[in-house]
């Protein structure tokens, strides 16, 4: 499922192609909207709220749309996929906008896209600046007995990550993904952690969560499996989509992410994983100035 700094990247490729064009031509295939035109009307901007994607039109409406699994969104360029995939097309005057697959895809009252997401946590990727790790950290902290993955991607807690740093997220801290989170010492540090990483991702336009190779989408559990650890060469632990209470996959490594009654994060050991990272330059990280640990 697209995260948060996907979304974003989406919105901001959006902007930068189509924000103040007309709508030449609109074609919409999904039952729901049917009957509906966007022709003559003007894309004014594209915004995200965690996986949320609003694209707002000068008529004082908005298309809402959430990817889910599949989705996925053509910027500029025709589409491949056959015609009943193609959910939405809107022909701009440079281009076209085609939503493939798209799983949730409404029109809305642009006045109305509160209704949308007050009931979600901050925005991670928000433009206006990212939220406060600490109210983050208390938000995450209600969630008590909840596993630390599970609460991370928990987005009436925080909207934006996904199972990409509900993975490595817990690894880069050295806690296990199972580890309750009201047992978890300085979630504050935790969470802007995560907030870093996933706000330079958005920035870089790549999934990067090890800093190495970052014109890649380099991760450092994330798609694992059982293979050995990169930090300590030890048999990475999996657990499938149908073996978690939240319902998503899992890897992670008992030697570095050790389960216990409690559980502190290791600042050190994030500041030695990421000292590649442009997500370490971020001033919502304590020690950004102090060397790697």
């Amino acid at each position: 499922m697209p995260e948060g700094d996907t979304l974003r990247i989406l919105a901001d490729r959006i902007n930068e192609r189509f924000a103040g064009e007309r709508v030449e031509r609109s074609v919409m295939r999904d039952p729901r909207l049917a009957g509906r035109d966007l022709a003559g009307t003007t894309l004014v901007d594209a915004d995200a709220y965690g996986k949320h994607l609003f694209v707002r039109f000068d008529d004082a409406r908005s298309l809402h749309v959430h990817l889910k699994m599949d989705g996925t969104f053509q910027v500029g360029r025709r589409s491949t996929a056959p015609e009943w995939k193609r959910r939405i097309e809107l022909w701009l005057t440079s281009g076209p906008l085609i939503g493939e697959s798209v799983p949730v895809l409404e029109l809305i009252r642009t006045a109305d896209e509160h209704a949308v997401t007050e009931h979600l946590g901050p925005d991670l990727c928000a433009t206006a600046g990212p939220p406060d790790p600490t109210d983050v950290a208390t938000r995450l902290a209600r969630t008590g007995e909840t596993p630390l993955a599970g609460a991370l991607l928990d987005q009436r807690r925080v909207a934006g990550f996904g199972n990409v740093y509900a993975n490595d997220v817990p690894f880069i801290a050295g806690v296990h993904p199972f580890q309750p989170v009201g047992t978890v010492d300085d979630l504050v540090a935790l969470a802007a952690t995560g907030t870093a990483l996933i706000r330079a991702n958005a920035r870089l336009r790549r999934q990067n969560t090890t800093g190495r190779r970052l014109d890649t989408d380099a991760r450092w559990m994330h798609g694992r499996g059982r293979r050995p650890c990169p930090v300590c060469g030890d048999r990475l632990g999996y657990a499938d989509e149908r073996s978690t209470p939240w319902g998503r996959s899992i890897t992670w490594c008992d030697t570095c992410q050790p389960r216990a009654d409690a559980a502190a994060v290791d600042s050190a050991r994030i500041r030695r994983l990421l000292a590649l990272h442009p997500a370490m330059r971020d001033p919502v990280l304590p020690w950004r100035d102090q060397p790697p640990g």
